[in-house]
């Protein structure tokens, strides 16, 4: 009988080891599935974040009152997208960006060294006067994205849209390096202050690591009005250029 007793009491802690294993072995396995199923960055449908805009600006039209050329025009928006398909998201940002061109002002003395003996000697004052335009803009987009990746943790993405503009100031720059003293003169009253554009961009959705989505665009983007309050002048202001936006 005690023999009995001690061989029951042995198979009764084998069996609970066999279950506590088994309870262990299953805990595990659905710790990996679990881990397996971590959901990936473009899997979240709202993001949020800031972008830092490097563009190139300048004002095309006809009867312009003056010979533009392109200038670099830099600004940041804060920036939010909402994906409620793979595939398909609004976009919406708000933000400051320069725009304007630079302008071709007469050459009076052939370049900047050609007469700097004479009296008087103005230098030459060609590609050294800008128009910045410095605004306020909110855009709304339509984005497209392709539901899978093209290569490992990268997506194409697209947006097209209306950004409103708000000229905060137009000023014109006059550069003087030589001395340093440029010369700045508020020509806000002679710009139209509110703007519609169009809006488009093209570029990739980059999955940095599981941190955020690092978004690099090509974007094109043009007024609609014509920006000069008086005057037979009938221009649009233009930019294009690259936006890089980091979205959490």
């Amino acid at each position: 009988m005690k023999k009995f007793s001690y061989l029951t009491t042995l198979l009764l802690l084998i069996l609970s080891s066999q279950v506590v294993f088994s309870q262990e072995k299953k805990d595990i396995k659905e710790q990996i599935l679990a881990e397996g199923n971590v959901k990936s960055v473009f899997d979240k449908t709202f993001r949020w974040g800031i972008s830092w805009n490097q563009y190139w600006s300048t004002i095309k039209g006809s009867n312009l009152p003056e010979t533009y050329f392109v200038k670099p025009s830099v600004g940041f928006n804060l920036r939010a997208e909402f994906y409620p398909l793979s595939f398909v998201g609004i976009g919406a940002g708000f933000g400051v960006q320069q725009r304007g061109a630079g302008i071709i002002t007469q050459d009076n003395y052939g370049g900047s060294f050609t007469h700097p003996w004479e009296p008087n000697y103005d230098p030459d004052s060609t590609y050294r006067l800008r128009l910045r335009m410095n605004t306020i803009e909110v855009p709304i987009t339509l984005l497209l994205r392709t539901p899978l990746d093209v290569v490992k943790g990268v997506r194409l993405s697209g947006a097209l849209g209306v950004v409103w503009i708000k000229n905060d100031y137009v000023k014109t720059f006059f550069n003087k390096p030589e001395d340093g003293f440029h010369t700045i003169t508020d020509v806000s009253q002679d710009y139209l202050t509110n703007d519609l554009g169009i809006q488009a961009s093209l570029g990739a959705d980059i999955n940095a690591g599981e941190s955020c989505l690092l978004q690099v665009h090509f974007v094109y983007s043009k007024g609609t009005e014509n920006i000069y309050k008086t005057g037979p002048g009938d221009g649009r202001t233009t930019l294009y250029g690259v936006r890089v936006a980091w979205l959490f």
